[in-house]
């Protein structure tokens, strides 16, 4: 996926906020990992959601926001926010899907998730949904 200009124009970007981002796919992990550290956050992809939780769970302050897929094996985008939600009840947590019905949307927001994302994913998509997430940050010096 080549970046345009036009990818670049209204775009916020990151100040080295850390982001879990996971989706099953490696290729997707990989691609939405590079993105997010081109729009200037520390971003790191998982693909396995019960190993990353595990992870999460472990260390609960190593991420400023999660981005997470909806469709994984073992693990629901939703089951995996859910289990976030036990250990942290105020990391925002953005749900990536390229199935957003009604009932995932009811299930997503009963499961604390924080803003909804309409795979396939762009800059603009994930400078917007973490601008949106995120408080504004100081650059440090």
């Amino acid at each position: 996926m080549e970046t345009t200009d036009a990818d670049w124009r209204n775009v916020r970007a990151g100040n080295g906020q850390r982001i879990l981002y996971i989706d099953d796919e490696s290729l997707l992990s990989s691609l939405g990992g590079r993105m997010l550290r081109r729009l200037g956050y520390q971003a790191e992809g998982f693909t396995n959601p019960l190993a990353t939780l595990e992870m999460f769970t472990a260390n609960p302050t190593r991420f400023d926001v999660v981005i997470t897929d909806l469709h994984m094996p073992g693990m629901s985008g939703i089951d995996f926010a859910r289990g976030i939600r036990r250990v942290s009840a105020d990391i925002p947590i953005i749900l990536s899907s390229g199935y957003l019905t009604e009932e995932v949307i009811e299930k997503a927001r009963n499961a604390g998730i924080t803003r909804l994302l309409q795979k396939p994913n762009t800059m603009q998509d994930f400078s917007e949904s973490l601008g949106h997430v995120l408080p504004a940050k100081p650059p440090t010096t």
